[in-house]
């Protein structure tokens, strides 16, 4: 036998031993990483140019840089995602810290993930393999420069009424969203809907509920006695988008004409109860009020908050004002819609229903069927890690400014910001 060949024969079996003692080795879910070495100032100089893109580039338009090689990864290596507007962690969200722990600590079946918002740990933020872009932070320059295999990620958990986005250069920008919109890549709803056996039933954009009409517990009926009070409020924006402090006060004036008033907490009303302690005020909820105003800030589609599941979990009926379709968050006869009737008939139904204790009681049939839980980050981390495993090639959301916004939110946003000059340019011509 040749030399050579013993050689061959030789590396072949030491590279089976090799493959064979890794199969021995209990797995390891954190996976160590080498950074690697960069030249100093490479990535400064790559944020210069395109920071003069940028400022040369008005519209902010995108340039697919078609030589540019993916990095060739090990088949251990992670998948690299980029905070590229310090996405949700101003909210100090132990899901979005930074590294693999938070793929790890939500058990997520696939953790080969690593987030970051450190534009210079790769040196050049086209080797990321997907970059999230946070719409409350929506000003930041965004990079002119992008690789093909890259994913643009649009991610909000504020309406759109409030953070629009109206240019027109975001068309063709975005390769897939993570929002609270249902029908968004990676929906993220404020809250989940179980069965009783543990299993998610929604929110969904075609619901179908099962029949909430039988006899309720006795349990449930022992919570829903005792209450005193017609109807409570939290809040601490007064002066919204959706103007529902106006239905407020209206509703009000013709609540007065049956000796009931809706109890204000918080900054825009005469009751106090300590944000440091939420249990608590939720608690009084439950014990003394039929109702809770589940007024949303901003008129949106699928923009339901937790105001909804709080009035749910501690037995009031939600009256619910956005602009949301209630039947993909809500059981039939659990809530009321507000924005359905006018406020002298909606205060007249208040006063019937606290008369008729059968018919309040009617309101609470979906106990029978469903949980609401509120709704976490964690699976949703898990989602978007396995789709960037599986993903095929992106592609780009053509209509996402028509998709995002809210009717007549730009045209505001316009409005806004000429009325916002004029009165600096009034200021400076006093001065």
């Amino acid at each position: 036998m040749s030399q050579i060949l013993k050689a061959v024969l030789f590396a072949a079996y030491i590279a089976l031993l090799i493959q064979f003692l890794k199969l021995l080795r209990p797995p390891q879910k954190a996976i160590e990483i080498e950074y690697i070495v960069r030249p100093p100032g490479t990535y400064k100089k790559i944020m210069r140019e395109i920071k003069k893109m940028n400022e040369k580039n008005k519209s902010k338009y995108q340039i697919f840089d078609l030589t540019f090689q993916k990095p060739l990864r090990l088949p251990t290596d992670l998948i690299y995602i980029l905070k590229w507007t310090q996405a949700m962690t101003h909210y100090s969200s132990p899901d979005f810290i930074n590294g693999q722990r938070p793929f790890l600590d939500n058990d997520c079946p696939i953790y080969n993930c690593f987030m970051t918002n450190d534009k210079s740990m790769l040196q050049d933020p086209r080797y990321f393999d997907a970059i999230l872009f946070d719409v409350e932070n929506n000003w930041d320059y965004h990079p002119s420069i992008r690789a093909l295999h890259q994913k643009y990620i649009f991610t909000a958990s504020e309406p759109a009424g409030i953070f629009p986005i109206c240019e027109s250069s975001y068309n063709n920008y975005y390769n897939w969203t993570w929002s609270y919109r249902l029908d968004s890549t990676i929906p993220q709803p404020f809250f989940n809907i179980y069965f009783k056996n543990g299993t998610i039933a929604g929110p969904q954009l075609k619901m179908q509920w099962l029949d909430n009409s039988y006899p309720l517990s006795n349990s449930v009926k022992s919570k829903l006695k005792g209450k005193t009070k017609l109807a409570a409020w939290f809040v601490s924006h007064c002066n919204t988008k959706s103007k529902r402090e106006h239905l407020v006060s209206d509703l009000n004036k013709y609540l007065e004409m049956y000796n009931f008033t809706i109890d204000i907490y918080g900054m825009c009303g005469k009751h106090a109860c300590p944000k440091d302690d939420t249990n608590s005020c939720l608690e009084m909820l439950q014990r003394d009020y039929y109702f809770y105003l589940a007024f949303e800030n901003s008129l949106d589609v699928d923009y339901v908050t937790e105001k909804v599941s709080n009035a749910l979990n501690y037995y009031t009926v939600p009256i619910v004002y956005g602009g949301a379709d209630y039947s993909r968050f809500l059981p039939p006869d659990s809530y009321i819609d507000a924005k359905k009737m006018a406020p002298v008939a909606l205060a007249s139904l208040m006063f019937e229903i606290v008369k008729d204790p059968v018919t309040y009681y009617t309101y609470f049939g979906w106990h029978n069927n469903y949980d609401y839980k509120t709704n976490s980050l964690g699976s949703h981390l898990c989602r978007l890690c396995e789709m960037l495993n599986h993903s095929p090639q992106p592609s780009e959301l053509g209509n996402f400014t028509q998709w995002w916004n809210t009717e007549g939110a730009c045209q505001e946003k316009v409005a806004d910001a000429k009325a916002l000059d004029s009165q600096k340019n009034s200021s400076s011509a006093k001065v």
